[in-house]
């Protein structure tokens, strides 16, 4: 059996009808009162619809894969996620239909997964991430765990399962169309202090040679900053990096001619300048 959905969920439901129409399926109507009991006559009656099978074998060994017997005070079976399963884009609609919040203001998705243990949970997000390529992680809510699918594979995934919806009572579920914010990321972030034009500027200023000294007060930065920009760790998705360029080593020689220039006199920054090294490097030959 599968669960019930209302009237407007009818074409949903008379698909399982079709789908499973050699297992001599069909379709019940429920009416019930939203609370379960009459009150008064003003109550609305809900009309649903639930989808039954006959009863075969079959059903019950998939039955036994998913709910294995346990010793509880109110409990007889607890549910568990079989570990031969395996998600395709088919499922992964259902599943996403029956289960799934679709929240396209902030381009997320919620797949609703409270009745399983946090062990299942990591293992459907691992198939998730194996058969399709959807990245996702455990949200909680009430203490249980939900999976969460944000805004980086939203759309992925809902270009996987749309193929499969030809249901127009779930194109809700689909809504590509909504999300209209710019991503914060480099200058559209709040705590941004530069611009892509400046960090363009940074590495054509280091192509030319300049020290990361040299360009900080160029583009009145920190140090720190130009070195983590230059290595990739920060604007990294403009997808710009350069090797550091190294100075070479200081030979004998140069240490001879530093040794001399020092007794002649002259002060440790005119010497870097004159060898063309740093002063604290002159300093360390000194000592």
């Amino acid at each position: 059996m599968c669960d019930h959905f209302g009237e407007n969920k009818k074409q949903y439901m008379m698909w399982h009808l079709l789908e499973f129409n050699e297992f001599n399926s069909k379709l019940k109507i429920r009416n019930t009162f939203p609370s379960g009991l009459v009150k008064s006559k003003r109550d609305n009656i809900w009309k649903g619809y639930s989808f039954y099978t006959k009863y075969l074998e079959i059903w019950k060994r998939l039955e036994n894969q998913w709910y294995v017997p346990i010793e509880h005070k109110w409990f007889k079976r607890k549910k568990v996620v079989p570990k031969h399963i395996r998600l395709t884009p088919l499922v992964l609609c259902v599943w996403h239909m029956d289960d799934g919040y679709c929240n396209p203001q902030d381009a997320n998705i919620e797949l609703n997964t409270q009745g399983f243990t946090h062990e299942d949970v990591e293992f459907l997000i691992e198939r998730l991430k194996l058969d399709l390529g959807i990245q996702s992680k455990i949200k909680k809510d009430r203490g249980k765990n939900k999976i969460f699918i944000g805004r980086k594979y939203y759309f992925d995934f809902i270009n996987m399962i749309r193929p499969h919806v030809e249901w127009n009572c779930f194109q809700y579920k689909l809504d590509t169309t909504t999300y209209d914010k710019i991503a914060q990321i480099g200058e559209h972030h709040s705590q941004s202090k530069l611009t892509e034009n400046q960090i363009n500027e940074i590495f054509r200023l280091r192509d030319r040679g300049l020290q990361q000294k040299e360009i900080a007060k160029i583009i009145k930065t920190s140090k720190p900053n130009v070195s983590f920009i230059l290595g990739g760790k920060r604007w990294s998705h403009l997808g710009k990096k350069r090797e550091y360029i190294k100075k070479p080593r200081i030979t004998q020689q140069q240490k001879e001619e530093i040794t001399n220039l020092s007794e002649m006199g002259l002060q440790q920054k005119e010497i870097a300048n004159k060898i063309g090294c740093n002063q604290s490097t002159v300093s360390r030959i000194l000592k």
